[in-house]
This record gives structure tokens, sequence and C-alpha cells, in this order.
């Protein structure tokens, strides 16, 4: 599906648990439903998604589950209460106890005005960098989105977003103190789309701002204290995105570019980073094919400068199958710039995964 919008990204998550989810309640304008997904993969050695450069790694089997819960009530005409969570919980024994959240939010969506919800999801820039957001699990790694944030969910957030206006959407986003050093961040973002009916074009813009505890790991002068280089900074980022075409029905392309600033109170500067990411896709008859290209530099450095590609079959709405690879098209520079969880793409590895998806 064209992801384009976080009313758009609701939307879908509720869609996606609508048609597969158990309906447990609905009754007089309330309901309550209830879903998830099982998933296996077969890994190599990087694919790993508790990857550890310290410990020896070979091809293993590797499961993975989620449960979530949609609800929502009529409390006024053209007004509902909603809540969504989704949670990624254990799938073997040696997880047992692992209940971490991806989504939590509860707010008020209306028919003509918008959202207004609180919790944790994506921030408004998402809107504008999603449109590179189409793999199953490689790809999305140049931009700096995910890099404070669980896979670039923030908590602590209130957001307001509003589509259908003429082909125009629009999100913005506060946040107060959060994941990764986050002590407060707010987001904005604004996009259009040409041909909706036809042969949709995206464009969108976006702007995001955090103040930052700390940042993990920067080691761009060794011979400093890392503690001291790594207090007070904050971060500003600006991002553009533009797709053509839908997935789910043809050719689909998409590019976006974002460039990181940071600042740090004291006079410390950490290089400006610069992302990019490029998608291009077909999808016919459940079948979709995508290749990316993504590359990030940091002062002149290359962090990540990745070739990915995807083969999926989705069978129905419940059942797919799939298998990803990412290629290092070149030895990336040995820089520590990134967060401990991303940073094993500062190695030259290449990866490849193959899983199966039930989703209920």
């Amino acid at each position: 599906m064209l992801k384009k919008s976080l009313l758009a990204l609701a939307a879908s998550l509720v869609s996606v648990s609508a048609a597969n989810a158990a309906t447990v309640y609905n009754n007089e304008g309330t309901s309550l439903s209830l879903g998830g997904r099982l998933q296996g993969n077969v890994n190599s050695v990087f694919a790993d998604k508790d990857f550890d450069e310290t410990e020896s790694h070979k091809v293993k089997l590797q499961g993975t589950a989620r449960l979530n819960v949609d609800a929502k009530t009529r409390i006024y005409d053209g007004v509902n209460a909603v809540a969504f969570g989704e949670w990624e919980v254990a799938s073997e024994s040696s997880e047992n106890g692992k209940f971490d959240t991806r989504y939590a939010t509860v707010g008020i969506e209306t028919d003509h005005f918008g959202s207004v919800k609180f919790g944790q999801t994506e921030s408004a820039i998402y809107n504008t960098l999603s449109v590179t957001d189409m793999f199953e699990d490689v790809g999305f790694a140049a931009n700096t989105f995910g890099d404070y944030a669980d896979g670039g969910r923030q908590e602590g957030q209130i957001i307001y977003a509003i589509d259908g206006l003429n082909g125009f959407n629009f999100a913005t986003s506060f946040q107060s103190a959060g994941l990764d050093g986050v002590e407060s961040g707010a987001a904005v973002s604004l996009g259009y789309t040409f041909n909706e009916e036809v042969f949709p074009v995206y464009l969108s813009a976006g702007y995001d701002t955090y103040d930052l505890d700390y940042v993990h790991g920067i080691d761009q002068n060794p011979a400093e204290d890392e503690a001291s280089l790594t207090k007070y900074l904050s971060k500003d980022s600006f991002a553009f995105g533009l797709s053509l075409g839908d997935l789910d029905d043809g050719f689909y392309g998409a590019a976006a570019y974002q460039l990181s600033k940071y600042a740090k109170h004291d006079n410390y500067r950490l290089s400006n980073t610069n992302s990019y990411e490029v998608v291009a896709g077909y999808g016919i008859s459940g079948w979709q094919f995508l290749l990316g290209y993504e590359n990030r530099q940091i002062g002149g450095m290359t962090v990540v400068n990745d070739i990915n590609a995807e083969i999926k079959y989705n069978f129905n709405e419940q059942f797919l199958v799939y298998s990803d690879a990412s290629f290092a098209t070149s030895k990336h520079t040995d820089n520590k710039t990134l967060p401990e969880k991303t940073r094993f793409k500062d190695s030259n590895h290449n990866w490849f995964t193959a899983g199966v998806q039930y989703n209920f």
C-alpha cells in the first residue's frame, strides 16, 4: 500500500487489523478487535534481528510474533474515541517474558477535522520519509528518523493529523522526554497527492527537531573523552519525499532525502548528515518486486551504502511469503556516529532472509 501520511498509516494499521482480526465486540457504535501475526525466517549471519558483532553467528531459524488491539466508540455525531496498541511478543521459549511496545495510542478521530492522539507512534516527519519504507525487513536505514527511537516510534507524543483536504495532508507532533536520550521534540509535515485515482504522484516536505541528552557512541575524535562529547545535543532535520504509482496495482517508485544538522550547547558540533533513499517496484496478481538503494554520508564519510531487494507473494490478506537481501556496495567507513542498534551497518556485510508470515 502507498504509505504517505500518519492518518493513512493509522488507517492501514486499522484496516489490516479489521481484515484479519477477530471482532470480539461490536454493538451500538462500540467495537473491539484483536489481531496479530506470526512469522518465521531463515536468516543469514548478519540478518539476525539480535545481531551482535562480539558473538559468533551462523545461518539460523528465527520466529517473531505480534499482538494488537483496536478499539473504537462513537461519542458524538462525527466523533469517535479510538485506541490502538501493538506489541512484539515472545515467539520462542528463549524469549519468554518479551512484551515490547510498538504502538500505544489513544485519542479522538473526527469525520472531517482530522485526529488528535496521544502515546507512542511515528512522529509527523514520517509522512515525508515513509515513501521508501516499503520492504518487510531491509531498507529505511539511511535516514536519521529511527536513530533516537524504536524504529522511529517515539513515546510521549501528541499528534494531530488530517488527510483528504483536496489532495493535501498535514501532521504535527510534539514530544516530551522519550527514548534514547530525547528530552523534547517536535515535527511537522505537509504533503500533496496528484492524480490519486489514476496514477498517484505524492510530494511531501517535513521538518523535525530534538533536544538530546546524549548520542550513543560518538567516535569522531577517539582522543577526546567520549562521555563529554555526547551531552546536550540538538538535532534539526529537513526532509523531502516523492512517490509515483501504487505497489498494490502496478509500478511504484519513490525517493527521499533528509539533511540532519547537530549542534552542541558547549560549542562542539557534529558533522551534518545527508541521507538518500530510492525505491522502485512492481506489483501484479499478488506478486511484489522491490529494488532500493540507500546512502548516508556524515561529514563526507559513508556509513550506509546498500542495495536492497525483495520478492514477495501474497496468497491472500492473511498469508504471505517473501525474501529480502541487502548488499553493501562498498566498504563503509569505520564511523560510530550511528546509534548502537544500527551500528553493524558500519561493516561491509551482505545479508539475506526468507520468511513466511501469517496475519490474523
